[in-house]
């Protein structure tokens, strides 16, 4: 009996030595692989194949690509000295983005020589090899590939621990998708090209630092920055007609009643042709859909759809992560003050207004509050307004109103990032502001 207790105290000792020697042989293995990543790009490489076959699969027994046009397995030279845009997200990939994507996508295609390649790595948290993602997360999986017109991996499970670990530590890949810019040899072009692509389109090739800035110096704060891949053509009718634009959001019902039928009464008194759309919010969609039916119902205004709020809100998100990821402030930089103030106005809960006459400047705009009053106030600048424009005039009379009550501004302004969404937003020291499900107090 004594020897077999022994003997079974044994067999344990062995088995738990076993154990952490495979698992500090995995954590050792993790760790080389990492470190050669790291290595791998800061070499210079006559083609991509190097640096493909340690981020996607660098053995030679499987082809580890499904081509989205034909549904069939193919091998990682059909990316050989291609520009490769490495789509990086988890399961939870907006339907939206593919969609904006595929649009980039298919205009590239459509070029004699296709300037570029997608590949779509989905990073995942739960083992690709268990039962739990069997059971769960394989049909979402095979969904979203078969949704994709571009190159995805095989299986989930043939991205190697260390790739995955990169992704997070040296491209900061949490939850928004990004997108990984590789030129023909396997250089890093851009960490995240996703928002220039979004802003652009395909304009934005070839998806380099350099292009970005290059993009940002043609452009100046406008009504043709915000809308550009918005508008339905509504508009640029208004803007041929010679119409003032204003373009509004929130949620409050009442302040858009109040709002509409004080800027409709003032357009009448001022003689001047006036074209009003509301542009929702950008994360309470259900709640806008309920607002834009009574928009409608009662011909407050003209609505924007679902889907072109989500691409207005979501191009003005990723006009300000590209001016984030290139080092500007909203004190050198007026295009971002603007961007970021229109984004802390839909943060809010109160409404907001937007005028402008034309694509470019000028534009006035501010919060519900602020606005709803200088309609009302009307006959206070009724006079600089037949002198200067309507549009000047207003915005002279928003910068007084901001003077005479400095605390408007006061706080200190930051961007926090939901955990949820992945989204950025600015938030006021003291002020508890709400994303998604989360909340943030800074």
């Amino acid at each position: 009996m004594q020897t077999r207790k022994c003997i079974s105290k044994l067999i344990r000792r062995w088995h738990d030595c076993s154990t952490r020697s495979i698992q500090t042989t995995n954590e050792e293995r993790h760790s080389k692989a990492y470190r050669r990543l790291v290595r791998l790009f800061k070499k210079f490489h006559w083609d991509n194949m190097t640096i493909l076959k340690h981020l996607i699969y660098a053995k030679d027994d499987i082809q580890p690509l499904v081509d989205g046009t034909t549904k069939s397995r193919v091998g990682l030279e059909v990316l050989r000295k291609k520009r490769v845009l490495l789509l990086i997200s988890d399961l939870d990939i907006a339907i939206e983005d593919i969609e904006l994507l595929n649009d980039v996508y298919r205009e590239s295609c459509a070029r004699p020589e296709n300037p570029f390649k997608i590949v779509w790595l989905p990073i995942v948290d739960i083992d690709p090899k268990s039962a739990a993602w069997d059971m769960t997360h394989q049909p979402k999986f095979e969904e979203l590939q078969r949704s994709m017109p571009w190159y995805t991996v095989v299986h989930p499970s043939i991205l190697e621990p260390a790739v995955i670990e990169y992704t997070r530590e040296v491209w900061h890949f949490l939850k928004r998708i990004i997108i990984v810019a590789l030129d023909p040899q396997g250089k890093l072009a851009s960490a995240n090209a996703f928002h220039m692509i979004w802003i652009w389109g395909i304009l934005a090739f070839p998806f380099t630092k350099e292009r970005e800035e290059a993009l940002w110096k043609q452009e100046s704060w406008g009504l043709k920055l915000i809308v550009d891949g918005s508008d339905d053509g509504t508009i640029t009718e208004w803007m041929e007609e010679g119409s003032c634009i204003c373009l509004y959001g929130g949620e409050d019902l009442d302040w858009i009643r109040r709002f509409t039928n004080a800027a409709k009464g003032v357009a009448e008194i001022a003689d001047i042709p006036l074209g009003m759309i509301y542009v929702g919010m950008s994360n309470a969609m259900e709640r806008v859909q309920t607002t834009a039916a009574a928009i409608r119902t009662e011909s407050l205004s003209d609505c924007w759809g679902d889907i072109t709020c989500w691409f207005f809100w979501g191009r003005l998100e990723s006009m300000l992560y590209s001016k984030l990821q290139q080092g500007m402030s909203t004190e050198t930089d007026p295009v971002l003050d603007e961007i970021m103030t229109i984004l802390s106005y839909d943060a809010s809960d109160q409404g907001w207004a937007l005028f402008c006459h034309g694509p470019g400047p000028p534009m006035a705009r501010a919060k519900g509050v602020e606005v709803l009053q200088s309609m009302e106030e009307f006959d206070k600048w009724k006079g600089n307004a037949d002198q200067k424009g309507f549009v000047y005039a207003l915005q002279d009379h928003l910068r007084q109103k901001e003077l005479e009550t400095p605390q408007a501004r006061s706080g200190i302004s930051m961007m926090i990032v939901c955990a949820e969404c992945g989204r950025a937003h600015e938030a006021t020291l003291f002020k508890t502001y709400s994303c998604c499900t989360e909340y943030a107090e800074v």
